[in-house]
C-alpha cells in the first residue's frame, strides 16, 4: 500500500517515488531529440528541483516506465526525423 519515499535536499519534505517518476518521464518526453537526457542530466535535473536522488534510482525508475537507455532514445528519434 506504501510507495518508497525520497527525501529533499533542503528540507525535511520527501516525494513519492510515482512522483519522481512522473517528473522523469516528463524531462524524457520534453527533451530535445537532437539533445537525449542522458540519466546523469537526469539527476542534476531532478536535484535542480530539490529532490536527492542518485543515478541508479533514476535508471530503476525509467526502466520500471519501460522507457529506454538514451542511446537507444538518440537512435529512435534520430531515425524518425
Amino acid at each position: 500500500f506504501f510507495t518508497n519515499a525520497i527525501s529533499s535536499l533542503n528540507s525535511d519534505n520527501q516525494y513519492s517515488s510515482k512522483s519522481i517518476k512522473y517528473r522523469i518521464k516528463k524531462f524524457i518526453d520534453d527533451e530535445d531529440p537532437k539533445k537525449i537526457l542522458s540519466d546523469d542530466k537526469l539527476v542534476e535535473l531532478v536535484r535542480a528541483e530539490g529532490i536527492d536522488i542518485a543515478r541508479r534510482t533514476v535508471a530503476k525508475y525509467r526502466e520500471s516506465l519501460n522507457i529506454p537507455s538514451s542511446i537507444i532514445r538518440r537512435r529512435m528519434k534520430n531515425s524518425v526525423l
